[in-house]
Formats: C-alpha cells, sequence, structure tokens
C-alpha cells in the first residue's frame, strides 16, 4: 500500500522549479510566423493545383519545429524527414497486417516512438501519422507523396527561411 512519505516527494516535483527562461524576439516571430504560413500556403496550393493530397495535419507542426526550433534536434532535417517516413511506414504496415482497431492505432504510435528514439529521428508531429494513415485508410504510396515529398519542401522552406536571419544556421547537422 501507498503511503503519505512516497506521495508527498512525487507531488512536490509535479509543482515545478522553475520560470520560462526563454525569449523569443519579434523578429524571431515574425520570421517563423511568416516561413510557417508560406510553407503551409505553398502545400495547400499544391492540393489545389494538382487535385491531389498534399497537406497532411503533423505537417503544421512540422514547420512550426523547423522554423522556430531550428537549432534543435526536433527540427533538423534528419528527424523531420526519418520520422515522417518511420510513422508512415510502420502505420501501413501494421494497417496491412492487423487492420487499424485503436488498439492497432496505439501499438502503431508504441512502435513509431521507439523507433524514433531509437534511430535518434525524434520529431513529434510525426506521431500523427499513423492515426491519419490508419483512419484513412492510406496506401504504400502515401509514404512518398504525400509523406515524403512534403516532409523536404518543410525541410527546403526551413532552409530558405531560417538562413535569410544573420545569425541562424540551418541546419546544424543533416545526419
Amino acid at each position: 500500500m501507498i503511503n503519505n512519505q512516497q506521495i508527498k516527494p512525487v507531488l512536490q516535483k509535479m509543482r515545478g522549479h522553475n520560470t520560462v527562461n526563454s525569449r523569443t524576439t519579434i523578429q524571431d516571430a515574425l520570421i517563423a510566423s511568416i516561413g510557417v504560413f508560406v510553407c503551409m500556403f505553398t502545400i495547400f496550393e499544391l492540393t489545389n493545383f494538382t487535385d491531389s493530397l498534399w497537406f497532411i495535419a503533423s505537417f503544421g507542426a512540422s514547420s512550426m519545429l523547423v522554423m522556430t526550433a531550428w537549432n534543435a534536434p526536433v527540427g533538423q532535417p534528419r528527424n523531420v524527414i526519418g520520422s515522417h517516413l518511420i510513422a508512415s511506414f510502420i502505420a501501413i504496415v501494421i494497417m496491412n497486417l492487423f487492420g487499424s482497431s485503436p488498439v492497432m492505432m496505439s501499438l502503431a504510435l508504441c512502435c513509431t516512438i521507439f523507433c524514433m528514439l531509437m534511430t535518434r529521428t525524434f520529431h513529434p508531429p510525426a506521431c500523427g501519422d499513423p492515426i491519419i494513415i490508419m483512419i484513412s485508410g492510406y496506401s504504400w504510396g502515401f509514404i512518398f507523396h504525400p509523406v515524403l515529398i512534403g516532409a523536404i519542401i518543410i525541410v527546403v522552406f526551413g532552409l530558405i527561411i531560417n538562413n535569410l536571419h544573420p545569425k541562424r544556421k540551418y541546419p546544424m547537422y543533416w545526419w
């Protein structure tokens, strides 16, 4: 049985112990916002122009991380592209083998996170891909279009937008 002495230290940790230490300048906020706008608008327009799906919800969060966390692992090309590919591959394999029940979607997410961590391609927005794929029943082609091409488009816009800033160097690493 759990007693008060065991619960108290856990609850104390949940209070937090620091204040927010990051500050964003208006210039950084504008660059990130405009970068996401241009990137997502381009992907939306590709969808309209080609009558083919280019935009998936997880791309919004991916472009945000590329433009705002340009110097963190979650915003690097390896993580953006690799994680979307891993998540999509896992989702399609599990869906084809076992279907797309809530248990299988949860398993796909579990496997996605495990594989992202093991391959050092951690990018949280890609965790939306298995849900998108399994709910919609997408096939193998979805991995290449829109996932791979869309992730590459986001990285290309990240290269352009981030490197327009005089103090940024994007990416920090490729592989």
